[in-house]
């Protein structure tokens, strides 16, 4: 893989990450605005991305389990 295609597949981890991010904060201000449990999951749910986008960058970034 060259370098370029490492490049964009890290910008795409973070841009995962980031998203997550925005969900997670979108969903707390949600359920502290309405007190709806379907906001908390939303940020859970948000959560769980911003994890997953994390694990992408690190395998992109360290080499994965090696």
């Amino acid at each position: 893989m060259n370098n370029t295609d490492t490049t964009a597949a890290v910008r795409r981890a973070l841009l995962v990450v980031f998203a997550g991010i925005a969900l997670t904060v979108l969903g707390t201000s949600l359920d502290t605005y309405a007190h709806r449990p379907a906001w908390r999951v939303l940020a859970v749910v948000g959560a769980l991305v911003q994890v997953a986008g994390w694990v992408l960058y690190f395998r992109r970034t360290r080499g994965g389990a090696s």
